[in-house]
């Protein structure tokens, strides 16, 4: 046998193992103004026997902005714990006190190496951080007796909804 031959076979029986990873998000989480927003991330993956793992989240498109190195969101996140990592899968965060600035898209990428290095990352998940409503009384005003001699009143309320009036 040739070392051509047998290096193209050792070629294919590599190119068989290789390893793929594949990273799951919800398309879309809701939160309001200083809730917690839970950004769930799964990954699973053939064969996956890799030592070594971790995950990041990225803000606007994957390799953008890495959240868990940013001043924006400082003491506001939760990572799973490493068991939950690597045995359940799990690379979800939870995001706290979150404002309307916290509102956009976020990536999650999944990463392994070992004798080899295998990342994946999800579709990303939009947050969509709305403001809490709020009403008030602006005014309460009678127009005096109605057809049955009962007196009509009504009340004039002034909410914000969503973050706008």
């Amino acid at each position: 046998m040739k070392w051509s031959e047998l290096l193209l076979i050792l070629a294919a029986v590599r190119g068989s193992l290789s390893q793929n990873i594949e990273v799951s998000q919800i398309p879309e989480v809701k939160a309001t103004e200083g809730s917690t927003a839970n950004l769930e991330c799964s990954y699973n993956s053939d064969n996956l026997d890799l030592p070594i793992g971790w995950y990041k989240w990225y803000r606007h498109y994957p390799q953008g902005t890495d959240i868990f190195n940013s001043d924006d969101f400082k003491d506001r996140i939760t990572k799973e714990s490493r068991e939950d990592f690597l045995n359940k899968g799990s690379a979800s965060i939870q995001l706290y006190r979150v404002t309307g600035t916290d509102t956009g898209m976020y990536f999650c990428e999944v990463e392994f190496s070992g004798q080899e290095q295998i990342k994946g990352h999800g579709k990303g998940t939009f947050l969509n951080v709305t403001g809490e409503d709020k009403c008030c009384i602006l005014t309460t005003f009678y127009l005096g007796m109605n057809i049955n001699n009962l007196l009509s009143c009504h009340t004039l309320w002034l909410c914000q909804v969503g973050g706008g009036i």
